[in-house]
């Protein structure tokens, strides 16, 4: 019984300790950022589905989510402002990176790169949208728990519903199309919502928000 508690202890403690690590906001957190939306951003523009999903390979957005919903859970206040912090300022980052590489499309193609189908498939927010996102936040919350299990796959998956309509954005604010802006703008923030309700609602089940019911 002694070590059933003690391996659950150390499970809780290991995550607490990753999404600690990763929450705050470090120079390696904004380089993959910025490099991301990028990749994002030129696979959206050309109508590249490959390079839109290699580009979530370098995402680490993700980690400061899971970070913000659980010490939710745990009531910790320093943790919820830092990983706040990091959403907030990589995505900004992230919509800067994709409105100047807008920019440079009008320079280099001299043409309007809004109506591929890739951006136009992300101005179009509907409740299949927020249910993908509840069930990523599910997932990805699960495999963070489970060390057997690989988070990094999960958060490439979980990363294709933030990067690519923040480069959305990024482009819209460039071409100035405030129609498509808004549209992109809703279905992040309705992604983001997703995210976060499915990892609380998955913490929860697993105990988290307890001391003594972690389940692993």
């Amino acid at each position: 019984m002694f070590n059933f508690l003690s391996s659950r202890q150390r499970v809780r403690e290991t995550v607490e300790k990753h999404l600690e690590k990763y929450s705050h906001p470090t120079t390696d957190f904004f380089v993959l950022i910025a490099l991301s939306a990028s990749i994002a951003t030129l696979g959206l523009a050309l109508n590249n589905t490959a390079i839109i999903i290699g580009a979530m390979v370098v995402a680490p957005l993700v980690t400061p989510i899971f970070g913000f919903s659980l010490y939710l859970i745990l009531f910790k206040g320093k943790g919820i402002s830092e990983s706040l912090f990091s959403i907030l300022a990589g995505s900004v980052l992230a919509i800067l990176t994709s409105t100047l590489i807008g920019y440079l499309f009008l320079v280099i193609e001299e043409t309007n790169v809004l109506y591929t189908t890739e951006i136009l498939a992300r101005t179009e927010p509907n409740l299949l949208y927020f249910i993908v996102a509840i069930l990523s936040g599910l997932a990805g919350a699960y495999a963070y728990v489970r060390p057997e299990l690989s988070e990094r796959i999960v958060g490439i998956a979980i990363s294709a519903a933030i990067i690519p309509p923040l480069g959305v954005i990024g482009l819209a604010l460039a071409l100035q199309n405030w129609e498509i802006f808004y549209s992109s703008a809703f279905l992040f923030l309705l992604n983001l919502i997703g995210i976060c309700f499915g990892s609380i609602i998955m913490f929860l089940i697993l105990g988290f928000g307890k001391k003594e019911n972690l389940k692993i």
